[in-house]
Order: C-alpha cells, then sequence, then structure tokens
C-alpha cells in the first residue's frame, strides 16, 4: 500500500534586481515604453532522495487507519493493512527577474533564474508490529513495500530530465513583460514557469499512480496470504463475535 501526499509548492521566493536606464536610442522604443533587451535566463534543477526510514512500531489497525491510504489490495489481508510506505513528493522553487522602470513609470520584468528542487522530501516504509522480525511473513511484507520504494526511486531517475527539459522550454518561451509595478510584472514572469512545473508534476504522479499500481495487484494480495504456510493469518485481528442474550 502507499501513501501518495502531493503538496505542489509553487514558486516561493522571488527576487530581483532594478536595472539602470538604458542610453537613448539603446533599448527604448522611439516613444520610450519598449521593453529593452535583458540577458537570457537560465535554469539552476536538482533532485532530492530523502534518506529512507523504517518504522514497525505502529499496529495492524494503526496502519489501517492511517489517512491518504490508497486503495489497493496488495500488503493488506481481509482489510488490514500489514505494511504501508509513506512518501511525500514535490518541488521547491524560487525566481529571481531582472527590472527596468520605464519613463512612465512601469516597469519591464524578465526571468533571470529560477532554481528548481525536485523529489521525495520524507520517506517511511512501515511493516505492522505483529509481524515478528525474521520471520517468514515479516520479510515478504518488507519485500513487497521495498518494491514501491524501488519504483518511486527508479521514476524519480527516470523523470528527471523530463522535468528539466519542460522548465527549460518554458524559460526559452519567455519575453518580457510590462506592468504598472514591479508585483505585477513579477507575477507575470512566474505564471507560466508555475505552469509548466504544474503540468509536469501532475504528469509524474500519473506515471507514479499506474507504475505502483502493477505491485498492488489481486495476484500479489492472494500470494501474501498464502506465503509462509499461511503464516498471516496467525497475526490478523480476530473478528469479533457478538453474543446473544
Amino acid at each position: 500500500m502507499i501513501v501518495r501526499r502531493l503538496p505542489f509548492l509553487p514558486l516561493g521566493a522571488v527576487s530581483g534586481v532594478l536595472l539602470a536606464l538604458p542610453a537613448a536610442g539603446q533599448g527604448l522604443g522611439a516613444q520610450g515604453l519598449s521593453c529593452p533587451v535583458f540577458p537570457p535566463a537560465s535554469v539552476s534543477f536538482d533532485i532530492t532522495l530523502a534518506p529512507l526510514q523504517r518504522n514497525d512500531g505502529l499496529a495492524i489497525a494503526q496502519l489501517t487507519r492511517l489517512p491518504g491510504r490508497t486503495s489497493g489490495p496488495a500488503g493488506s489481508a481481509r482489510g488490514h493493512v500489514l505494511g504501508l510506505t509513506q512518501a511525500r513528493y514535490g518541488e521547491q522553487s524560487q525566481v529571481s527577474a531582472l527590472f527596468q522602470r520605464l519613463p512612465d513609470g512601469s516597469y519591464c520584468a524578465s526571468a533571470n533564474v529560477l532554481t528548481v528542487s525536485f523529489g521525495f522530501q520524507q520517506r517511511v516504509v512501515h511493516v505492522a508490529r505483529e509481524l515478528p522480525p525474521g520471520s517468514c511473513i515479516h520479510g515478504e511484507v518488507l519485500a513487497h513495500e521495498m518494491r514501491h520504494v524501488a519504483v518511486d526511486e527508479a521514476l524519480l531517475r527516470e523523470f528527471a530530465p523530463v522535468i528539466r527539459q519542460r522548465l527549460d522550454e518554458a524559460v526559452a518561451r519567455l519575453a518580457p513583460v510590462r506592468s504598472r509595478s514591479q508585483q505585477q510584472a513579477m507575477a507575470s514572469v512566474r505564471r507560466p514557469l508555475e505552469a509548466a512545473m504544474r503540468t509536469a508534476m501532475q504528469e509524474f504522479g500519473r506515471e507514479r499512480d499506474r507504475r505502483q499500481a502493477q505491485v498492488d495487484t489481486v495476484e500479489e494480495y492472494a500470494r501474501i496470504r498464502q506465503v509462509c504456510n499461511g503464516e498471516v493469518a496467525k497475526y490478523l485481528p480476530q473478528p469479533q463475535v457478538r453474543r446473544r442474550a
């Protein structure tokens, strides 16, 4: 089972540099209201892969009640969750811009540097505390959860260049913007960058769901129930039988 948390962190920290006006005839139109030519923007991109944590301290009932748990059979038996992988992923970004104040008081702006860190900020693998460490079923459940971990790591390595390409393309399409204030100009610079990152993150999430579903299959669920000579049955909570008065 997988808990998927996707906090989309929009382009957060911003900074800007106010340029000096160019000399007459260098970048300003005949009426002095055209944006000058700005230096091309650049992209700084890296991936984040938080250290993998283990937690075998939660009971089956506690794992079953964890919020955000996705539906799926594997790692559970009769509705009881035996193992769980929690992963929080997203991006943290900041953009700096160059500004030019025009004679009429408006501002031109152009992106300068886009800095993005993308990946998994938290990863925790749980195995229910009822499953004795070293037992056959503990090993099987842990191995199943580690398959989820391997899917995430492989997808991150594969998708990072895709995101970088999308950001490079978004930056290449940017043109200087002109607005009444620096704040409005900055918002106009950020908007297409946010849209590109949001689209890439959504694509990443859909592909992740698809690949993780290939780990959580009905066949895998049946295997977990039967493996280790059906050992898992010993550790499942027993249904309460109501007595009639």
